[in-house]
């Protein structure tokens, strides 16, 4: 009994654990110990054999992060369509706006002018040909349809989009191509317009010198010619240089064309001088054949009771010259023009008649009057 005694108090000397009391017993039944928690977690890290997958917290976080992840994609998806498709439509409103502009737009002045020119009054027909084939072309992608940027998705809209911006880029392209061969008709327009002034001229010029070799002697004031050949000459010149505009061209025609007149004016005016010259002439000559008859008629008694002596009308006594008229005494009538001012026509040494119709003698001294 002593030995119980004393090796129970050996052991309580060492540092024996005794029985806990009945309530902390209870206790400790109802709540795991910390060496089973330890030894559950030991476990888990281990190996997990114990778990679920389902209820491991690695398991919640991963499928947890996915879903955040997916939902925010899907998320951003639809805002980048959205935002995508906002923009296609916008710019596609844009455009449609520039191409009802464009189509409605006015040709420039140049290319109206242009297409109002004939094909055979260019040097280069097949720049008249471009012209009207490009100015189809532009009328045809005027008259299209513009599209209605009002699509509901996203690569609707982009399609819409393109469709826009190319049918702008065609029409601007066939503006400009219009532009580019309006001028190209403009300039062989100029061309031939040069050409046909060029070849004018030349004609002109030798239609002038006909009229230079031909007037010689036969104008009122050859001052004209002198000015029509000066004219050829300066026209010559012009011809002859191919840098001659179509301005000095013209000028030089419509110059030349002046001086022409003035000497065909001056030409018409000697052949009507002369014309009145010689009417004049023949004029004075009729009523001096008259005169004379009608002189000779009353004096024709005298004449027949005279002496056949000197004064005779059938004398051979030669007739002074009287201001370029001689008659003689075997043909009265007879006379020669030796260009003087016929101030008196004699028929014998005292048979004359002045301008005025009087009868004077040689010397030009009055016998009778009208």
């Amino acid at each position: 009994m002593n030995d119980e005694v004393e090796s129970g108090q050996v052991a309580d000397e060492r540092g024996e654990k005794s029985a806990p009391p009945p309530d902390v017993l209870d206790a400790q039944a109802a709540s795991p110990s910390a060496g089973d928690e330890q030894s559950d977690e030991g476990e888990a890290a281990s190996g997990g054999d114990k778990l679920p997958f389902w209820r491991r917290p690695a398991v919640w976080i991963a499928a947890i992060a996915v879903v955040v992840i997916i939902v925010a994609g899907a998320a951003g998806v639809v805002a980048f369509n959205a935002h995508t498709k906002d923009e296609a439509l916008s710019n596609c409103r844009q455009y449609a706006a520039q191409i009802r502009k464009l189509a409605g737009a006015p040709l420039d002045d140049k290319v109206i002018e242009a297409a109002k020119a004939d094909k055979k009054g260019v040097a280069d027909g097949k720049t008249w040909e471009t012209l009207h084939g490009d100015q189809k072309k532009l009328s045809d992608l005027a008259q299209r349809s513009v599209p209605a940027c009002d699509a509901v998705s996203r690569t609707a809209a982009q399609k819409q989009e393109g469709v826009a911006a190319a049918s702008l880029k065609s029409l601007k392209l066939a503006r400009r191509a219009v532009g580019t061969s309006a001028k190209a008709v403009l300039a062989s327009r100029d061309v031939k317009t040069l050409k046909d002034v060029r070849d004018a001229l030349t004609a002109k010029v030798g239609q002038a010198k006909q009229l230079l070799d031909s007037s010689a002697g036969n104008v009122a004031d050859d001052a004209t010619r002198t000015v029509l050949s000066q004219q050829v000459d300066a026209a010559n010149r012009l011809i002859g240089n191919e840098q001659s505009k179509l301005a000095d061209l013209q000028q030089a025609a419509q110059t030349l064309d002046g001086v022409v007149n003035a000497v065909n004016a001056s030409v018409q005016a000697k052949a009507a001088a002369d014309a009145e010259a010689a009417q004049a002439a023949a004029q004075a000559q009729a009523e001096a054949t008259q005169k004379r008859a009608s002189t000779r008629s009353k004096s024709s008694g005298s004449a027949r009771g005279g002496s056949s002596g000197s004064g005779s009308r059938n004398s051979t006594t030669s007739v002074p010259q009287i201001h370029g008229w001689v008659a003689t005494s075997n043909d009265p009538g007879a006379h020669d023009d030796l260009g003087g001012h016929h101030d008196i026509m004699c028929f014998g040494p005292h048979d004359c008649l002045d301008r005025n119709g009087n009868q004077v003698d040689g010397n030009g001294n009055i016998i009778s009057g009208n």
